[in-house]
């Protein structure tokens, strides 16, 4: 009975919460009908209302976002504020942004702040906003995507300025996943670093599952396990995988979480503590190795029985899954350097 509910919760953990990069779109989502009409998102949305956010830890219990079986009593919060952005969610819709209904029990960004966002509960006051985010078919009809990018953009910025005027720490962090990566790229590029008291109080930026050109980030890219004002970037797929509808090559940036460094060696085994499930256990320590190939990180499992049943191509959708508890011990030394 407990090896069904493991298995069950695998196959959803690796199928969920994320962005689908090949989609039969006709077959299995509801796609928009109609081109983009911006009369219909043209209202700004107000960040004072508590019903647009998806947690604040003014709010919310943090404790509700910890895994079942990982112990928080020996962690020291840390005085710094995390502004996370929450991936794709609406991928059955006739919009082409998500509205506000969207935001009402969504199962789908519940389990984005349980699998992704909860890395940094507890350890510091967690901002997720609720944005009228582009649907997912707006990868592939770009000409109506870029304006329904614009629209998720502006509430992104429009929630940070709020978070900016209301989080209770000077130092703050970015961070983010799939089409919240794409937001998070631009509105450090274009609001944050132009600033440079904003820039200085920027102390780590965590751009995961998106590709990052060499050139594209005008903030460092992080090059050991305890360096500050940075950013990080990964994307996880199967040893030996070359994705053909993602970008890669020499040019294209990735990084360990596991060593924290951007070379191409394996990482230790041993070194690697464990799996985030969505039953919200952390299990199968020493179970990965990693390492980062033209800016693709290649993920190579233990040989387990149960892993081994699952084993995909890409694995976008547990990019913080799989290092969850390296990615919380990696920045709780990297925040104990900046203090």
């Amino acid at each position: 009975m407990y090896i069904s509910r493991f298995l069950l919760s695998l196959f959803f953990f690796l199928c969920s919460c994320g962005i689908k990069q090949k989609i039969n779109y006709s077959s299995e989502y509801i796609i928009p009908d109609k081109k983009f009409n911006d009369r219909e998102v043209r209202l700004p949305l107000d960040y004072n209302n508590k019903k647009n956010w998806a947690f604040r830890s003014d709010l919310h219990d943090f404790n509700r976002l910890i895994p079942k079986n990982y112990s928080i009593e020996d962690e020291k919060k840390i005085n710094v504020s995390v502004f996370f952005i929450h991936p794709t969610t609406l991928f059955s819709s006739k919009k082409w942004n998500a509205d506000t209904s969207h935001f009402s029990n969504n199962k789908i960004i519940d389990l984005c702040l349980e699998n992704q966002a909860s890395v940094f509960a507890g350890i510091t006051d967690l901002y997720v906003p609720h944005y009228r985010e582009m649907h997912i078919y707006s990868y592939t009809d770009t000409v109506n995507g870029v304006k329904a990018f614009n629209v998720a953009y502006n509430d992104v910025e429009t929630s940070f300025k709020y978070f900016l005027k209301n989080k209770k720490t000077d130092k703050f962090i970015i961070a983010s996943h799939s089409q919240g990566t794409n937001h998070a790229k631009k509105l450090i590029n274009q609001y944050i670093f132009p600033k440079v008291d904003l820039r200085d109080k920027l102390i780590m930026s965590y751009l995961i599952g998106m590709d990052i050109n060499k050139n594209e980030m005008l903030i460092d890219l992080c090059q050991n396990p305890v360096q500050s004002n940075c950013f990080l970037n990964w994307r996880a797929f199967n040893e030996s995988y070359y994705p053909k509808d993602w970008n890669y090559g020499e040019n294209y940036i990735s990084i360990n979480p596991i060593t924290y460094t951007n070379d191409t060696l394996w990482s230790n085994k041993n070194k690697h503590s464990g799996i985030l499930f969505p039953n919200q256990r952390i299990a199968l320590k020493r179970s990965i190795t990693v390492r980062n190939e033209k800016g693709l990180l290649w993920v190579n499992f233990d040989n387990n029985l149960i892993l081994n049943n699952f084993k995909r191509k890409s694995y976008h959708n547990a990019d913080f899954n799989l290092f969850w508890v390296n990615i919380r011990r990696n920045l709780i030394k990297r925040l104990e350097h900046v203090h």
